[in-house]
Order: C-alpha cells, then sequence, then structure tokens
C-alpha cells in the first residue's frame, strides 16, 4: 500500500483539491495523510466534513507550528503504507501516477526516491516542466538542472535511462520512497522547517548519486505553485513569496552546504556565494517593493553564516 503523505497550511481548497485527485488513483491501494501544520483557517472543518465517510483519509495535526518538515514527519508517523509518497498541497495528481511511481521501482531495482514530473498549467495554455532532475554545484548551493527549468512539455528530451526516466538527487514538491528507507534517514530534518527539508532529505537517501534518485516522465502531476494573497510572482519563482519563507531560505541555503559539501566548499558558499545571493534576492525584493522580505532573507543568511540554527533529526537523533 502507498501512504500520500500531503503537508498543508492554511490552504483548505487546495488541499481538498489535491486530496480528491489523489483518491481518483488507479491501480493501486492507497491511503491519503492530511498532515495540517497548525492551521487557522478552516482545513480540518472540510476535511471532515467532505471527507469524513472516505475510510482511506486520515487527518493529523502538528502540535505546534514545525512547518512542511515537521507536517511530513507527523503524517509519516501516522501512515501505514509500505511506500510513502509526499506530495505537496498545491499539485493535482494524473490518475496513473501513484501506478506508474510504482512501476519505476519496479524497472530500476536499486533506486531509493521515485518522483513524478511536475508540470505547470499556465493560464494561456502552455505546459512546462519544473524540473528533470538536480544536482548540486557545491562551490555555490546552487542547483545543477539536466534539462532547462521551464522547458515546454512537448519539446522535453529523450530519457536517459531507459523510456522515461531521469536520474535525480532529489525532488521538492512531490516524491516517494520505501518506509524502511525513510526510517533509516530518520525522515526530515526539522531544523529546516522548510527550504531545503526535501532537497536534505533527498540527498542523504540517494547519498548525493543520481543512480539512485529517478524523475518518472510517465507519472505527471500539475503543479499550480501557490501563490498567496499580497504575494507576488518573481518573488515566488525565487522561493521568497512571504517573510517566513525568505528568513529560511537565507539560513537553510548555508546550513544545506555545511552539512553536505566538502569544508573548503561550504565556506565557498558561506563566505562569498551566501552574501552574493543575498545581495541579489534583497535587490529582486526591493524592487518588487518588499523591503520586508528583503530584510528577512538578510537576516536569515547571517543567521545562517553565524551559525543561529538547531538540528533536530525525526527519531530523536542530532
Amino acid at each position: 500500500m502507498v501512504s500520500v503523505i500531503i503537508p498543508t497550511h492554511n490552504r483548505a481548497e487546495m488541499v481538498v483539491k489535491c486530496v480528491q485527485s489523489v483518491l481518483a488513483s488507479e491501480g493501486v491501494e492507497l491511503e491519503v495523510v492530511v498532515a495540517d501544520d497548525c492551521s487557522t483557517d478552516d482545513t480540518r472543518a472540510r476535511i471532515e466534513r467532505i471527507f469524513g465517510g472516505e475510510a482511506r483519509v486520515k487527518y493529523v495535526r502538528t502540535e505546534r507550528s514545525g512547518l512542511s518538515a515537521a507536517a511530513r514527519n507527523c503524517g509519516a508517523r501516522a501512515a501505514s503504507g509500505e511506500y510513502f509518497f509526499f506530495l505537496d498541497d498545491d499539485n493535482e495528481l494524473m490518475p496513473d501516477a501513484i501506478k506508474e511511481l510504482l512501476e519505476c521501482f519496479r524497472r530500476n531495482p536499486r533506486v531509493r526516491l521515485v518522483a513524478p514530473l511536475a508540470v505547470q498549467w499556465h493560464e494561456d495554455g502552455r505546459r512546462t516542466v519544473w524540473t528533470l532532475g538536480s544536482q548540486f554545484n557545491p562551490w555555490t548551493s546552487r542547483s545543477r538542472e539536466y534539462f532547462a527549468p521551464s522547458t515546454p512539455l512537448d519539446e522535453m528530451p529523450p530519457a536517459p535511462v531507459g523510456k522515461s526516466d531521469f536520474p535525480t538527487t532529489c525532488s521538492p514538491n512531490a516524491f516517494m520512497v520505501r518506509r524502511e528507507t525513510f526510517l533509516e534517514v530518520d525522515g526530515f530534518d526539522e531544523g529546516y522547517g522548510m527550504q531545503f527539508d526535501e532537497t536534505d532529505f533527498g540527498l542523504r537517501v540517494t547519498a548525493n548519486n543520481p543512480n539512485l534518485g529517478m524523475i518518472c516522465a510517465k507519472a505527471i502531476t500539475r503543479h499550480y505553485g501557490y501563490i498567496g494573497h499580497g504575494e507576488v510572482v518573481a518573488l515566488r519563482a525565487l522561493g521568497i513569496e512571504n517573510v517566513r519563507r525568505a528568513y529560511v531560505f537565507g539560513r537553510n541555503r548555508v546550513k544545506f552546504a555545511r552539512r553536505h559539501f566538502a569544508w573548503y566548499q561550504a565556506l565557498s558558499v558561506t563566505l562569498v556565494f551566501a552574501p552574493l545571493l543575498a545581495l541579489w534576492y534583497c535587490t529582486v525584493a526591493l524592487t518588487n517593493g518588499r523591503p520586508d522580505i528583503a530584510w528577512a532573507y538578510l537576516k536569515g543568511t547571517l543567521a545562517g553564516i553565524l551559525g543561529l540554527y538547531g538540528t533536530k533529526l525525526y527519531g530523536g537523533g542530532r
């Protein structure tokens, strides 16, 4: 059985659509675990009203807000499946996606992480691919995509593995692992909160080896890229659409580099590229009339450089 774990916070309408799309999946036994990170809207009421008679849907809630990493761990503790499929709430899953992800595991016996192809539907009718796989430049902490982001769906290159599989070390937004793999790496590092938490998890699962992670192009999810009220598209594209995300992004970039890169590469990130990227991000935020976001990213970067963060792993490890 597959446990689909959906972290959410104050996106009641969107998470309902996400759950409905998962329940429409074909040819698989599944359960859905809605992992609510202390929402203050009517998320719980809607889930209970709409899915109260659906035995496959569970609702769990964190005791205090720990952002997406804590919500995913909370959902995993309630899950009973052999496979854990972590799916962000701003997605609608195609009916055969989960079945195709399981087939990818069978095609590639050594693989430890499998992700669907995230496709963005634009208002003008365009359909573009979010990513076809990522590695990281350890000197800059920037991702290196297998193919250019925002590539039109009909211009995808041939898959390098089999007929549909693209190697990757990680995948934000949506990815599946076996239960035993999740437990082996102690789940998500809640010290990240959000931003780099999925990437950190992916690199620990694949040991930074793209042959152990795959994006399955046959499994498709419609990814919306949620834009909240008053948020700016240009800042959403950078992942700094609000003050909280901006702060943790700046902080976690340095934390991530120190964990996963050689000391001299992490030093390059800490002393050179993190400050340069902070300058760029702050400039974009200021240009878009958001000095609060610029200040938050700057403070987060400084916190990362000074090591002002905790690292609590799921299961009690450090």
